[in-house]
């Protein structure tokens, strides 16, 4: 059973304070920003934008740039807009990292730094998660035995509010991604021999209960945000939800096929996907267009991949597919549009974005843009 409690409490000690360095940029000689728009003929080549980090680094993506650690400093590196690249030394390398694009975090086992806030938080119970939104972070602690703590705080490390799980049944929490200060926690409770899942979402600038929803007999695999729905992606059923009356509009049977990836740029929120329990990304995938209305009207098409694909994401209403050499790109019907070389071979393939895409050859990180 959920326990919720608002409370405003002071800041602890500063044992992980950041120090700005002023005026330190990270600048990559002869690092092209190379990049060209996916439109065109078959012969086209996609510009690639090397980063100033490797593979293996500890890193984040903020949104419009990385913050990453490199021994003990903590670099910013914006993919746009390089006036907002900065340096910070920090005063332990063993940090793990959490951000959003308006806050980021530095956070180990019982201390997180909010950057900008003046002093660090400490706690007696373990950090666990730390999720960032548009003005609150999100630490989740755990205490003894199965019982958790979901504590909120604002910008100046103020906290806010607390929801206490003593019996551990918090399943996931996080922000919405409509960037509206909605949290939401999702809890997990046996109901006889069917799971019950029971997703509350909170408005933290009002510090209210904005709706509470719930889903039995199937698990819920992924939640996602719009600025007019609540879509469950679980192992039965797609089921939309509406966020004004928190009321189910509709479900779709998706059984045997999982949520690998969602755009919701265009006017339809696409939803991209493949077979349950798949290796990889190969073989036919499916795109849901759903529209937000009261019945459900959703069109479903099928791609075939292309052989080797590493990777296939949803971004700005497209379908891409990554290969080792090739980037090819669908419509929202799944018709090929353009197939764009890769100046270089890769093997891993990540959406960042509805703007980028993350790629991995060796030890060496690529973003590609999508325009």
């Amino acid at each position: 059973m959920r326990k919720r409690r608002f409370i405003v409490r002071k800041k602890g000690s500063a044992l992980l304070r950041i120090c700005l360095i002023l005026g330190i940029l990270l600048v990559l000689a002869g690092a092209g920003y190379g990049i060209f728009a996916l439109t065109g003929s078959q012969e086209q080549s996609q510009g690639l934008e090397q980063l100033p980090f490797t593979a293996d680094t500890n890193y984040v993506f903020t949104g419009s740039g990385f913050l990453y650690m490199y021994g003990d400093r903590l670099t910013y590196d914006d993919l746009l807009d390089a006036k907002k690249d900065a340096s910070y030394q920090v005063s332990t390398g063993s940090v793990q990292l959490a951000a959003s694009p308006t806050l980021s975090v530095l956070y180990h086992d019982t201390a997180v730094q909010i950057l900008g806030a003046a002093e660090s938080l400490t706690f007696t119970q373990q950090v666990e998660q730390v999720a960032c939104g548009v003005n609150h972070v999100a630490v989740l602690l755990r205490g003894e035995g199965q019982a958790m703590s979901l504590q909120v705080y604002d910008k100046a490390g103020t906290q806010t509010d607390q929801m206490d799980f003593p019996d551990g049944e918090l399943m996931d929490f996080g922000f919405a991604q409509t960037q509206d200060d909605t949290l939401w926690t999702l809890e997990m409770a046996p109901a006889g021999s069917l799971p019950l899942s029971t997703l509350t979402t909170y408005n933290l600038a009002t510090n209210h209960t904005t709706g509470v929803m719930t889903i039995q007999g199937q698990l819920v695999d992924q939640v996602w945000f719009t600025q007019n729905s609540i879509f469950f992606s679980c192992t039965n059923n797609l089921i939309r939800f509406t966020r004004t009356g928190n009321t189910e509009a509709y479900r779709l049977l998706v059984y045997g096929w999982e949520l690998c990836d969602v755009s919701t740029a265009g006017s339809t929120p696409l939803f991209l996907y493949r077979e349950r329990g798949a290796a990889g990304p190969s073989g036919t995938v499916k795109i849901y267009a759903l529209p937000e209305g009261e019945t459900a009207s959703a069109t479903v098409s099928a791609v075939q991949l292309p052989a080797g694909t590493l990777g296939a994401f949803l971004a700005g209403g497209n379908l891409y597919a990554c290969t080792q050499d090739t980037l090819y790109v669908y419509s929202s019907t799944g018709k090929q549009t353009n197939a764009v070389a890769l100046p270089r071979t890769v093997d891993r393939a990540q959406r960042l974005s509805e703007t980028h895409l993350l790629l991995t050859g060796g030890n060496g990180l690529y973003v590609a843009a999508l325009r």
